[in-house]
């Protein structure tokens, strides 16, 4: 019983003792948890708190970057509306430029090709602008040649405003371009006359005051230059006329050479770039010409002339020239062969013939025949052909220059 009372007793204190345990360790727990869920709220605020502040942080980050973006984007615009401009404006004058040469180079040519000396300054419109072409003396040369420099200054105004401007200039070499006229008539092959009619001339028919042929009258020349012993006459009183009347050459050779006449330039290198190219062309109508238009007509092989092709100026025959009736011809006649005389021309300037001698071909010598022909010195007629011809302004090869402004 003692001991029954006892072990009660004993399991009551225990029971006791592991209930306070338990309710202080209950309490312990009880704590921890409230202490780990006070923890876990103030996390939770910490937490917020830094989301919030990470939030802004952001928002201002992506603020500074839109900012950045669209300063880039105002400086690449800004630049390229500056590019666009520049290229405009470059593109611009670029064709301002170029209008300005184009100007400057029209005016240049049509110069050299306009006048005989370049003695005056001359101004050219243009669609492109306009030129003022002027000539300067630098050197005078031999045989009446003078070495000048054409400047042509252009200016071009382009519709955006402003003006372009370009110089341009080249070396030319002024020849008088006249052909020396040995006698009225000279040929290399020599020359045949029936009978004592007719006139062939030396002394100069141009009478002086003429501005345009201030040397004349020039001195007599010979009425009739040939090679030893190339003029024959058959019967009749002596018909040429000049200083002396007859003038014979020591060869065929000299003699072609002493006029000047660049023959096979004329015939095998185009020397000339003739106004009238027989064939193809036709015979000029020189009723429809002004009286100062001296031409060159080139006659490829033979030809037969009439008074109704009567004219003036050069005429070069590559071979032979027949004349018939009473053709009158002013100027220069050129004549590779001979040269046969049908009926009562006149010619006033000079007439050579033979001058395919100068290739090393061999021509008959020229006919005059019976009657009462003329071949008369002019200086002045001679001077005009031959200047159309031979003479003015030509380029010197290379020496074109451009100076940028």
């Amino acid at each position: 019983m003692a001991y029954a009372v006892a072990s009660t007793l004993h399991m009551f204190l225990t029971g006791v003792v592991s209930y306070a345990g338990a309710e202080r360790l209950g309490s312990r727990e009880v704590e921890k948890e409230r202490d780990s869920r006070m923890s876990t709220r103030d996390s939770s605020k910490t937490l917020a708190r830094h989301r919030g502040e990470h939030a802004r942080d952001e928002r201002g980050s992506a603020l500074m970057i839109v900012l950045v973006a669209l300063v880039g984007l105002t400086a690449l615009a800004a630049a390229g509306m500056v590019l666009t401009e520049t290229e405009l404006r470059a593109s611009q004058n670029q064709e301002a430029g170029t209008a300005a040469f184009y100007a400057a180079d029209a005016g240049l040519q049509q110069y050299l090709g306009t006048k005989l000396e370049a003695t005056t300054t001359d101004t050219f419109s243009y669609s492109a602008g306009t030129a003022i072409v002027e000539g300067e003396k630098v050197l005078d040369m031999p045989n009446d040649r003078v070495l000048y420099r054409i400047r042509s200054i252009s200016s071009y105004t382009p519709p955006e405003g402003g003006t372009a401007s370009r110089t341009v200039s080249r070396l030319a070499l002024f020849s008088a371009g006249s052909v020396v006229a040995t006698a009225s008539f000279a040929s290399g092959s020599g020359l045949l006359k029936n009978g004592g009619t007719g006139t062939i001339s030396g002394v100069d028919l141009a009478a002086a005051g003429d501005p345009n042929c201030p040397n004349s009258p020039a001195p007599t020349v010979a009425g009739v230059a040939v090679p030893p012993g190339g003029y024959v006459q058959n019967g009749g009183t002596l018909v040429p006329d000049g200083a002396p009347d007859i003038y014979e050459a020591p060869s065929s050779l000299e003699l072609l050479q002493s006029t000047g006449v660049p023959w096979n330039k004329l015939v095998n290198q185009g020397l000339l770039a003739p106004d009238y190219t027989i064939p193809p062309d036709n015979w000029p109508d020189f009723n429809s010409m002004g009286s100062d238009e001296w031409p060159v007509i080139y006659v490829k092989n033979n030809i037969e002339v009439t008074p109704t092709q009567s004219g003036r100026g050069t005429l070069i025959v590559r071979n032979n020239l027949t004349m018939n009736g009473s053709f009158e011809w002013d100027g220069l006649v050129l004549v590779g062969g001979y040269v046969t005389s049908n009926g009562y021309q006149t010619v006033s300037g000079a007439t050579i013939t033979g001058l395919n001698e100068l290739l090393g071909e061999t021509t008959a010598a020229s006919d005059l025949g019976n009657g009462n022909k003329k071949f008369l010195y002019d200086s002045c007629k001679l001077t005009y052909a031959s200047k159309a011809a031979f003479g003015g302004l030509s380029e010197v090869p290379g020496s074109w220059f451009e100076r940028w402004q």
